[in-house]
């Protein structure tokens, strides 16, 4: 019976509308934000990029924190995304 606990406990943590992944993606901006990075923003998604390492390894030995690292690896991608976008822009 703890298994079959257990098991719904942590289908609910995975779920894709986790309010983990929202605060990956928000510690991924926080990560990003123009005050650590400002005038070489164009380098701003990569602290996201680590971000989304360091809790990807700290997922790897304690699982509960998976989906915050996909938060912040969405968030690193979407700063990449912004990036070429503005990069594209300017030209």
């Amino acid at each position: 019976m703890s298994s079959e606990v257990d098991r719904v406990m942590t289908r609910r943590i995975r779920e894709p509308g986790s309010p983990c992944v929202l605060l990956g993606f928000v510690l991924g901006l926080l990560a990003m934000s123009p005050w650590a990075v400002l005038y070489y923003w164009f380098f701003a998604p990569v602290a996201a990029l680590i971000l989304a390492g360091v809790l990807s390894v700290v997922a790897a030995v304690r699982g509960r924190v998976w989906p915050v690292a996909e938060g912040a690896f969405a968030a690193a991608l979407f700063g990449f995304v912004a990036v070429v976008v503005f990069a594209v822009g300017v030209r």
